[in-house]
């Protein structure tokens, strides 16, 4: 079959003549010059080789062909509009869900806030979160599978962006009547006889704590691993032992047995941040949720 080379402007403007017998009207109604209306019908009438109108100096009248012509022109501008529709309503449909990766501290003591004020002024936007591993969050923005990210790692990847948003200290989490409770700080030497719950060397927690404690001559000895936080903050208000978390994970609310005391020598701390993929605009609602993000950050989460 010889491919026929017809776009969707020739046939709009062999409609829109044929509907007003008028090269001036069909002109006007489209926004294009005479000239370039004329340039279109002559070359749809090249490519069928038929004359589509009966053209004088006073009329315009579709001939035998045009008659024949027009009922299929339009129904393949109809169908042409019916598919960008169609394209266009799936884009928005997808604008409308916000996808946000999140490593689990974060989705567990900060996004909730976010997300229950973002849900305020975009009522009809649903959202997606993937509350995962660092790495994780970093493969899920890379992947396209989420807009944007909110992790502690990232800013090394070249195919992302990292906005720093926020810094927070590790403290230690312990028991109210822990001997240590009544200190106000405590150095990690001075836990070498303490239960230490540590987190899984898999854990960017972990590798953090690892690389800042490197050149201390005497470390803790880790007395139970895990993989979680949130089982860290568990085991300690259970008495298993203390663990040290980050400052945001903690809470006086959600953990009323335990006090959070402040870790130095040597201190440590994490930058939080907001991870997107280079050159991609964020759509509207997922803007707005990373301003909500950067704003609470300003004022320690408290929303």
């Amino acid at each position: 079959m010889n491919r026929i080379d017809v776009g969707f402007a020739e046939l709009q403007a062999f409609v829109a003549v044929s509907e007003r017998l008028s090269f001036r009207a069909a002109a006007a109604a489209l926004e294009i010059t005479q000239p370039a209306l004329s340039r279109r019908v002559d070359k749809l009438e090249g490519v069928l080789q038929v004359r589509l109108f009966e053209r004088t100096s006073r009329r315009v009248a579709l001939s035998e062909a045009g008659r024949q012509f027009q009922g299929h022109a339009r129904a393949a501008i109809r169908e042409m509009e019916m598919a960008l529709g169609g394209i266009s309503a799936a884009a928005a449909q997808r604008s409308a869900v916000v996808t946000v990766a999140c490593v689990p501290s974060v989705a567990n003591h900060v996004l909730p806030g976010a997300l229950e004020a973002f849900a305020r002024r975009f009522p009809n936007v649903r959202l997606c979160v993937l509350d995962e591993s660092g790495a994780q969050v970093v493969q899920s923005v890379t992947l396209a599978q989420a807009d944007f990210g909110v992790s502690f790692v990232g800013a090394q990847e070249a195919d992302l962006d990292f906005k720093a948003i926020y810094t927070e200290q590790y403290v230690l989490a312990v028991r109210r009547d822990h001997p240590l409770a009544g200190r106000k700080q405590v150095a990690w030497s001075d836990l070498s006889e303490t239960r230490l719950i540590s987190l899984s060397s898999r854990s960017s927690n972990r590798i953090l704590f690892d690389n800042a404690l490197a050149n201390l001559k005497q470390r803790p000895a880790v007395f139970c691993e895990v993989n979680h936080v949130t089982t860290a903050l568990a085991m300690a208000a259970a008495g298993v032992g203390v663990t040290a978390v980050p400052a945001l994970a903690y809470s006086a609310v959600r953990y009323p047995t335990l006090a959070a005391l402040a870790l130095v020598g040597p201190s440590v701390q994490r930058t939080l941040g907001l991870l997107s993929r280079k050159g991609v605009t964020l759509s509207a609602p997922a803007q707005a949720l990373v301003a909500i993000l950067e704003d609470a950050a300003q004022h320690d989460f408290r929303f």
